[in-house]
C-alpha cells in the first residue's frame, strides 16, 4: 500500500487511536512529499457534515496563520477537531474543548503540535511585558520554558509541557 491509498474516507468510523495516528503520519508524508490529494468538498461530502462531525484525531496546534492542520496533516474537512491559539497552550476553554471532542465525539487521538518560528513562544523566550490578555499567554509559555537555551528549545519544551498538562487530566 502506498501513502496515496491510505486515505480517510468519511464514511469510515475510526475508533483506534494508531490508525487515527497513522492516517496523520501518511498525510504528513504526503505533505512533505508534494503528493497531497486535492479535496473538493462535493454534494456527498456536504451531506454527511449536516449529519454530524465524526473526527478521528484532535490536535492542539498554533494560530499561527501560515496553515493549517488540515493541510499539513492532508486530511479533508470534518478529519480533525482543531483547537487553535496563539503558543497552543491549554485552559479550560482548551480542556473542554478536548474532553468534548474524546467524550462526545469519540475522539481516540489527542495530537498536541508546536511550529518553528512561533511568535508566542519568541516572545515569551526573550524579555518584555506585553499588554492584556496576551501576557497572561506569555507568563504561561514562559512557566513552560524557564530553562531553554534557545527558540527551538523553548518550543520543545512548551509542547512537552501542554502534553503533560492533558495526560494529568486523564482519569
Amino acid at each position: 500500500m502506498s501513502y496515496i491509498d491510505n486515505i480517510h474516507i468519511q464514511e469510515e468510523t475510526v475508533d483506534n487511536w494508531k490508525t487515527a495516528l497513522q492516517y496523520l503520519i501518511d498525510g504528513n508524508r504526503r505533505y512533505v512529499n508534494g503528493w497531497a490529494v486535492n479535496r473538493n468538498i462535493n454534494e456527498q461530502d456536504r451531506k454527511i457534515f449536516s449529519e454530524g462531525q465524526f473526527p478521528f484525531a484532535a490536535v492542539v496546534t498554533c494560530s499561527d496563520s501560515r496553515t493549517t492542520p488540515e493541510i499539513y496533516f492532508d486530511q479533508s474537512l470534518g478529519d480533525i477537531f482543531v483547537i487553535r491559539n496563539a503558543g497552543n497552550i491549554t485552559d479550560t476553554t482548551v480542556i473542554g474543548s478536548l474532553e468534548y471532542a474524546v467524550e462526545y465525539m469519540n475522539v481516540p487521538l489527542v495530537v498536541v503540535v508546536g511550529h518553528s518560528c512561533c511568535g508566542a513562544v519568541t516572545g515569551a523566550f526573550y524579555e518584555g511585558e506585553f499588554s492584556g490578555n496576551l501576557q497572561c499567554i506569555i507568563s504561561k509559555i514562559r512557566r513552560a520554558i524557564d530553562g531553554s537555551s534557545s527558540i527551538e528549545d523553548a518550543i520543545h519544551a512548551n509542547v512537552e509541557h501542554v502534553v503533560g498538562e492533558i495526560k494529568s487530566l486523564v482519569r
